[in-house]
């Protein structure tokens, strides 16, 4: 079959939908940092909110978390692991090929899956009202490493597929970006301030969504397992429907969708 062979897996993805499988990252991102700051007070996505832990712990602050030394540096060190050999792969193997980006997708609803697994196989404390009861308990690390490795993945594969303004981890910078965006307020077609747009929405209401699982009594493995089945299916969209970018000149827009500029004669 068509979509089996070597020739479709090694084409070149189309980047103008390229925003379509990081919007679904926005959302897992809210799903899962809700769930791993709430349950073990510490980030798996937000490496910004973990380095800020880690100068904190230097003082022995918060007093009730007793190892965030080593949740917030086995998080940060798996999440640039995961960014770093990600970036290196895709320089060998040809960045925006779609086996490279689909299996990119697989591998990350993998690593969600393995955390998945062992929250759910009883492994890893939960801690839903997020009480801090668990916090000194030591076994709160195991889940961080394949869930902050596929958070640097997914950063990677943000800035691999050409979506800067869709980093899908954190909102910081899309906060200033959105409101510094002279067409803020114009009703015209904006691509990257409707990125910024959705995305924000997107990781709120991902977070929205597991807080109330939490608060309903939910297993935090619920969650995982939801991530896991949102990346895979992204892993076969863009291996189903992500054809190769084709007329992309002649259509007079860049591949990321956005309109190409006019050079005069």
């Amino acid at each position: 079959m068509r979509i089996f062979s070597r020739r479709y897996l090694s084409q070149t993805v189309d980047q103008r939908h390229g925003d379509i499988p990081l919007f679904v990252c926005c959302f897992t991102s809210g799903l899962l940092d809700s769930v791993s700051f709430n349950n073990w007070g510490v980030f798996v996505g937000m490496q910004t909110g973990n380095t800020v832990l880690l100068a904190l712990s230097t003082a022995s602050l918060p007093e009730t978390q007793h190892h965030a030394t080593a949740t917030t540096l086995t998080s940060l060190g798996s999440f640039l692991l995961g960014a770093y050999l990600t970036f290196v792969i895709s320089r060998w193997s040809g960045s925006l090929s779609r086996l490279f980006v689909m299996l990119s997708f697989c591998i990350q609803a993998a690593l969600i899956a393995v955390a998945a697994a062992l929250t759910t196989a009883g492994l890893v404390p939960e801690d839903r009202n997020g009480g801090g009861q668990e916090l000194g308990n030591i076994r709160i690390v195991t889940a961080l490493p394949p869930l902050a490795f596929h958070f640097g993945m997914q950063i990677a594969t943000s800035r691999i597929l050409g979506f800067n303004e869709l980093p899908a981890n954190v909102l910081t910078s899309t906060y200033a970006d959105l409101v510094g965006d002279p067409k803020l307020f114009s009703f015209h077609w904006n691509p990257k301030r409707d990125r910024r747009i959705a995305s924000v929405f997107l990781v709120l209401t991902g977070a929205i969504s597991s807080a109330w699982m939490m608060k309903r009594g939910l297993n935090i493995y619920g969650q995982m397992w939801i991530g896991a089945g949102l990346k895979f299916l992204t892993a076969a969209g863009v291996w189903l429907f992500m054809d190769k970018d084709r007329g992309d000149t002649e259509l007079g827009r860049k591949p990321n969708g956005e309109p190409m500029k006019k050079t005069g004669a």
